[in-house]
């Protein structure tokens, strides 16, 4: 499968900017004939946490622009989506192919440090974190779950062999954002997906390093710091040349599932 990450500055508050990133990258993806296309956490609104309910109102008009393009891509990423009875919104990871939503998954762990709880309601700890592509079992998770493992593992003994993880994570955590995506990886034994905002975003200055890593847990490609759509074919068979080399998730599967 082709598969590719889209890694870009992100404006908050400022849709129209983003979006027309976005639609770029995914045009972009579209003519290298990926399969498959991860953009950022929240990547049309970023942050901007008192305009965030206001914000919302443009999401399901974007969700439908997405749905003309997704014919032959499954456009993958989360959103702000207002709920509406109550004061705060959702972060709504949506997965769209050939033109409806085939998934959503809400982020569950909110990242109190920044205040997200105060503006956002946290998903169910018990939805389901994995779809199907082509038969392919994909797994999700989203920027602050990067630190619980258990979100990876559930992904993994639901059959996952591709995780996605969109994030706007800071460049002064660099190190976590490194160390933990190639620990996920290798844990779980299949292909890891991360999309990045890079540069500043609002008051924070973002990591980027949005990367395609393999179960050995080796970057195969990064966008490193650069605004760039990354590609690559990744090979599925390598998933079970792993998993029968060292049958860690084998053996984890016997004694935990």
């Amino acid at each position: 499968m082709k598969v590719a990450v889209a890694q870009f500055e992100i404006t908050p508050g400022n849709i129209e900017k983003n979006f027309n990133k976005g639609l770029a990258f995914i045009g972009e993806a579209i003519k290298k004939q990926c399969r498959l296309i991860l953009l950022p956490e929240v990547w049309t609104t970023g942050f901007l946490f008192k305009k965030l309910k206001d914000l919302s109102i443009q999401t399901p008009e974007i969700l439908e622009e997405l749905k003309k393009i997704s014919k032959d891509i499954c456009i993958c990423g989360s959103y702000v989506v207002d709920d509406k009875s109550s004061n705060k919104v959702f972060n709504i990871f949506y997965a769209i192919d050939n033109g409806q939503i085939i998934f959503e998954y809400k982020k569950t762990m909110l990242f109190a440090t920044t205040g997200e709880d105060k503006f956002f309601i946290p998903g169910d700890i018990n939805q389901k974190n994995t779809f199907t592509l082509e038969d392919i079992t994909i797994g999700v998770s989203i920027c602050y779950e990067l630190r619980f493992p258990e979100f990876f593992r559930k992904s993994a003994f639901r059959g996952a062999l591709i995780h996605l993880h969109p994030a706007i994570w800071p460049v002064n955590r660099l190190n976590h954002w490194l160390t933990l995506t190639a620990a996920r990886a290798i844990e779980n034994q299949y292909f890891l997906l991360t999309a990045n905002g890079t540069k500043k975003s609002g008051k924070w200055e973002l990591a980027g390093h949005s990367s395609i890593i393999n179960p050995w847990g080796e970057i195969i490609k990064s966008a490193y710091t650069n605004e760039d759509l990354t590609v690559s074919e990744i090979n599925l068979d390598e998933i079970d040349t792993v998993r029968n080399t060292i049958t860690s998730l084998k053996d984890s599967f016997k004694v935990f599932r």
